[in-house]
């Protein structure tokens, strides 16, 4: 039996807080799933205001600081280091435009959530593209780019690159 739950990621494993981020993006993509199916069944009550609520505090929060850390301090070191594949190169410039368009994505999503958060029913909630984007650039990210950056990442270079997450999140507050 586990009682508790594994050790939460740092600030001292960038690639760690990276991945425990996707891991909450995808968890809120179900969520967003099932929202949908409790408006189309019960309509919008307390249950879905507040759901909606956190779906919208955490992509207006951890969305923006979690692609910052990425195009600002991940990949950045990555393209720097020779030994990066080549082959992977185009594949991290890429991310940084499908960041652009998972943010297009959530503008719109984000209206409708926030019409449910007011206690509206929207006509719809627009998962799509949003939910399907998140899980494919998900699965890239930790299928292909961060077992190499894991594989490459130097105790003192993740200190620094940990070090400007944190600041970047003191900053922002």
């Amino acid at each position: 039996m586990r009682l508790l739950d594994a050790a939460a990621a740092s600030f001292d494993d960038p690639v760690g807080l990276l991945r425990a981020c996707h891991e909450r993006i995808l968890e809120h993509c179900e969520t967003l799933e099932r929202l949908a199916e409790h408006l189309a069944r019960v309509g919008v009550d307390s249950e879905a205001r507040l759901a909606a609520t956190r779906i919208r505090r955490y992509f207006h929060m951890a969305g923006p600081a979690h692609h910052a850390d990425e195009e600002n301090q991940l990949f950045p070191w990555l393209l720097a280091r020779p030994d990066f594949p080549s082959m992977l190169r185009a594949v991290v410039r890429n991310l940084t435009d499908q960041h652009r368009q998972l943010e297009v994505a959530w503008r719109v999503l984000d209206a409708d959530l926030l019409a449910v958060e007011n206690g509206e029913q929207p006509e719809a909630l627009h998962l799509e593209p949003f939910i399907s984007m998140n899980r494919a650039h998900v699965a890239l990210e930790n299928g292909e780019i961060f077992p190499v950056a894991e594989k490459l990442l130097e105790e003192g270079v993740a200190r620094r690159l940990g070090a400007a997450m944190a600041k970047r999140r003191v900053e922002g507050s």
